[in-house]
């Protein structure tokens, strides 16, 4: 039995963005005609989705030995975000570092996302 609580959800939610980066292919040579073959470049892919950002408590950050800090962020969302895909959340940006599993029991997925540096 799968529990539903998109709907508790929906009122805590507000818009995000997942920005994933699509690779590109390199260039290389038409092996008949030996003229240069022109690749891609890469690209960020732009999906806007919706979510529960929440902070940690205190005690949560206390109690993760230095892993969390009060710059990090917990991500509550019925949406699929691939390792180290960039958040964003009222203009911060965050990585998604590690999902906790609960889509077998529930409709949504919780993702632990830590602050983006400003410079990095």
């Amino acid at each position: 039995m799968l529990f539903e609580f998109a709907d508790m959800l929906a009122d805590y939610e507000s818009d995000i963005q997942v920005l994933t980066v699509q690779k590109g292919v390199n260039g290389s040579w038409d092996p008949k005609t030996g003229e240069p073959i022109k690749g891609t470049p890469e690209t960020t892919v732009i999906i806007p989705g919706r979510g529960a950002v929440l902070p940690y408590s205190d005690s949560q950050i206390y109690q993760s030995g230095g892993r969390l800090t009060q710059s990090n962020r917990q991500l509550i969302t019925g949406m699929d975000i691939p390792d180290k895909a960039i958040v964003v959340h009222k203009e911060k940006k965050y990585s998604a570092e590690a999902q906790t599993g609960y889509e077998e029991h529930a409709d949504f997925k919780l993702y632990n996302l830590k602050w983006v540096s400003a410079f990095g």
